[in-house]
This record gives C-alpha cells, structure tokens and sequence, in this order.
C-alpha cells in the first residue's frame, strides 16, 4: 500500500469526507463513542463545526489523508469556557482500521501535541477505553499516563465497557 499522508487542518469544504469517514471508522472497531451510524450531523452543520474549529486559536481539526483519501482525524478542543480550565485541552483520533500501525496515528499525536504547546496548553487529556491496547500504547509512547477509571463508560450490546482516562502534562 503507498503512502503519501499528507497532514493538514480541516476546512469546512471537507465537512462530506469527515461524515462518511466518521461512518466507516464507527463500524470497524467499538472504540469510538459512536458506531457506523457515525456522528448526527448534516454536511452543512460539519461545516459549521470545523469552521468553529478554525475561528479558535486554542483548538484545531487535524485530518491525514493518503492519495487524498481521509484515512485519519485528531482533534484538540478547549474544556469549557471558564478561564480556570484555559490551561487544559482535550483530544481525540481515529484511523481507519486499514490503516492501524502504519504510523498514522502516531503522525496525527504529533501534530495535536506541537499544537497545544504552541497554544498554551499545559494539560493534554483524553479517554479511551480500557481494553483498547493499541491507542493505550500510542497514547503512553507520548507521554499520557493513566489517572483514572470511568467504570460502565460506555454501554455497547447491553454489555459495559470502561474507560481510563489519560493526562499529559506540558
């Protein structure tokens, strides 16, 4: 499989890929917070959405593509909007499941990281999910350690699913 990926921040001309890709890395794994019905949201509000993204100097959208096709996203946000929490960002990635341990990932922390340095950030957080080995891994070669459990985080199935969550400190 070549690989050209090619990282860069989202635009709201984008917002159609984004919704099919969050459709398809839904279906391939229960990691994610939704499933193959993928996010609620209209081309027209994604738009919106990643325009938000870019209209915060503290936030961004991060989507990796190879050949021109979306095979990953990261996202760091702002934790409300209250000047005690200005210190802290949370993010979030996904790759698509063909694209597991090629690295993808890895590049996507990388630029989520630079960023919440460059803005400031000194508490990077994210949840993942207990079981889920292989983002625990990515997440620890960066530096996130584990501060605590959310029991019955999620429900898939009827069945309880935990989740840790993860600090790294800037």
């Amino acid at each position: 499989m070549p690989m050209n990926i090619i990282y860069r921040e989202a635009e709201p001309s984008d917002a159609g890929k984004v919704l099919e890709y969050l459709k398809r890395v839904g279906g391939e794994s229960d990691n994610l917070t939704f499933g193959a019905e993928g996010v609620p949201l209209s081309i027209s509000q994604e738009a919106e959405s990643i325009r938000k993204f870019a209209g915060n100097p503290s936030q961004v959208m991060i989507l990796a593509f190879d050949e021109g096709e979306l095979v990953g996203n990261g996202a760091v946000s702002v934790i409300g909007s209250r000047e005690r929490f200005a210190h802290r960002r949370e993010v979030a990635i996904s790759v698509r499941k063909d694209y597991w341990g090629k690295g993808i990932g890895s590049g996507i922390m990388k630029v989520l990281i630079d960023f919440c340095k460059k803005s400031g950030a000194e508490v990077v957080q994210l949840e993942v999910r207990s079981d889920n080995e292989r983002a625990i891994a990515l997440y620890k070669k960066f530096g996130f350690e584990k501060i605590g459990e959310y029991e019955k985080f999620m429900k898939i199935n009827d069945k309880y699913c935990s989740a840790d969550y993860m600090n790294l400190y800037l």
